[in-house]
C-alpha cells in the first residue's frame, strides 16, 4: 500500500483520502457540522484513493495536481476544521484527532489561491490520520514545482 520514497525513482505513496476545499468546509450546514461531531468524514465531500508519484498527485477521480500547482504545504488545524472538529466524540470522549500530529489536516495552498484540506488514511474509531507520514513527501513534491518555476 505505501512505498515511502518519492525522490525521482518512480516509487510512490498510496492510501485513502478525504478532502474538501476550504470554501466547501465553510459552506457545511449546521446539521452536517453536528453530525460531524461523531463522524468527521461528513465534512469532506471528496474521498477515494490518493496516489503520489514524482510528477503528479492524483486525488481519485476528483482532481490531479502537478508539482507547480502547489505553492505551499502545511499541516495545521483551520478555522473551518478546528481541533474540536477533528477531536469529535467517541462514546462521550474526544478522539485522538484533537492532537495535532494525529488529526490536523494537510493543507495544500494552490497557485490559484484555492486551499485544499486533506485527511489521508483517516481512521474513524481513533480520529487519526497518516498525514504526518505524508507531510514531508508532499513538501518535497511541491518543492519540485518551485524548482521548475525558476
Amino acid at each position: 500500500m505505501v512505498s515511502t520514497d518519492v525522490r525521482g525513482n518512480g516509487t510512490a505513496l498510496h492510501d485513502t483520502y478525504h478532502a474538501a476545499t476550504v470554501n466547501e468546509l465553510r459552506k457545511n450546514s449546521s446539521l452536517r457540522r453536528l453530525l460531524a461531531i461523531v463522524n468527521q468524514q461528513m465534512l469532506f465531500p471528496h474521498r477515494g484513493r490518493i496516489d503520489l508519484s514524482d510528477d503528479r498527485l492524483r486525488l481519485g477521480s476528483w482532481r490531479t495536481l502537478m508539482p507547480n500547482e502547489i505553492v505551499h504545504v502545511s499541516m495545521s488545524f483551520l478555522p473551518e476544521y478546528s481541533r474540536v472538529a477533528a477531536g469529535g466524540a467517541r462514546g462521550g470522549f474526544p478522539s485522538f484527532g484533537a492532537l495535532k500530529r494525529l488529526g490536523a489536516p494537510l493543507v495544500l495552498d494552490l497557485r490559484t489561491g484555492e486551499r485544499i484540506a486533506l485527511l489521508i488514511g483517516y481512521t474513524w474509531w481513533s480520529g487519526t490520520t497518516r498525514d504526518a507520514h505524508w507531510f514531508p513527501a508532499l513538501q518535497a513534491f511541491a518543492a519540485r514545482g518551485e524548482e521548475n518555476q525558476q
